[in-house]
């Protein structure tokens, strides 16, 4: 019976953009080259799947490395979420072992009529081929977006969170290691993609503070059939600023809560001979405070309740002790506050 040919057993490897053209290839080895004998290698000895029957030993190497190491560094075009480009193999460390090869093909002397298969070994650089494909992640992956709450008028409305999508590193290299060892394929290869959660997935409480109603409402995120929504849970009465202390409008963020405060007074004009004011009846802030990100501004009860409803305050907004009692416990530091006229 023949004698059985041997396995050829490669591993190959990947890299960047721009390949070298095939011309150049050969005549760069892979692999340092070693003085190789000038005698005729016996019948029926291949090298990777290659003939080198009668061929003296630099004759062989050139027509291994033309038949098969060079089409193996050819780049290998790949796809990322419909984005194509090529990966080079010898900017990953591709390695074929062709003399080794040679010389042990050398020492082969098939019977008449058989054939012998000589491996060449072959190789790619695992980190570099990580590394590649970690660089092009970074140039086609697709942000995911947090989930976000934006006002529509008076009505907060959701940003549903989107995941985002970048290259699954370890899948895609060890879906390509193998291909580099084959034929360059007709269709690129699709690098696996792997999706990548929001930070930021659901919305919390959230105010609106209408001016000119001199209402505070207060929203939650629900989920309802088709998505979230904002549900609006609570309105409260309240008073804004006065005609030459302002309310400010924009979008804001609670900042800070304090649950009895000491009144201390703002280095204004208004304040000018007022001292601080310790937690009691007394206190202009009430029980509790519920600073935002607008300077000095922020949402706290107040004594005198016959305001509410007016433009009283000197920018903040008050309430009444029981409803920023109630409110206090429903926000939390990051709360978006929009305050609209």
């Amino acid at each position: 019976m023949p004698a059985p040919r041997l396995l050829v057993r490669t591993a190959l490897a990947v890299t960047m953009v721009g390949a070298l053209p095939v011309a150049a290839l050969a005549q760069a080895p892979a692999a340092p080259m070693v003085a190789l004998p000038t005698t005729p290698i016996a019948q029926g000895v291949l090298v990777g799947g290659v003939d080198v029957s009668g061929l003296a030993g630099a004759d062989a190497r050139q027509r291994v490395y033309d038949q098969l190491v060079n089409p193996r560094r050819a780049p290998m075009p790949a796809t990322f979420e419909g984005k194509a480009f090529t990966i080079d193999p010898d900017a990953v460390g591709y390695k074929a072992d062709v003399d080794a090869a040679i010389l042990q093909a050398y020492q082969q002397v098939p019977a008449p009529g058989q054939v012998v298969d000589v491996p060449v070994a072959q190789s790619i650089n695992q980190k570099k081929l990580r590394e590649v494909l970690t660089w092009r992640a970074t140039q086609y992956e697709v942000d995911g977006k947090d989930a976000a709450v934006s006002m529509r008028g008076l009505q907060p409305t959701i940003r549903r969170a989107r995941p985002g999508t970048e290259i699954d590193v370890p899948k895609s290299a060890a879906l390509l290691t193998p291909a580099f060892t084959a034929p360059r394929p007709a269709t690129p290869y699709a690098l696996v993609t792997k999706r990548v959660r929001p930070t930021v997935t659901s919305v919390g409480p959230v105010v609106v503070i209408d001016k000119s109603a001199f209402k505070l409402r207060l929203y939650r995120g629900t989920t309802k059939p088709g998505g979230s929504v904002m549900k609006r849970i609570r309105t409260y009465p309240v008073a804004v600023g006065q005609p030459a202390y302002p309310t400010p409008t924009g979008n804001y963020t609670v900042i800070q809560k304090q649950m009895n405060p000491t009144w201390f007074p703002p280095d204004s004009q208004w304040a000018a001979g007022l001292g601080p004011v310790p937690p009691g009846p007394g206190n202009p802030l009430g029980t509790r405070w519920i600073g935002t990100s607008a300077p000095g501004i922020g949402m706290h009860g107040t004594p005198n309740s016959s305001s509410i409803g007016s433009m009283a305050s000197h920018g903040c907004i008050r309430m009444y002790i029981a409803d920023v009692e109630n409110l206090y416990p429903r926000v939390e530091i990051g709360t978006p506050v929009f305050i609209r006229n």
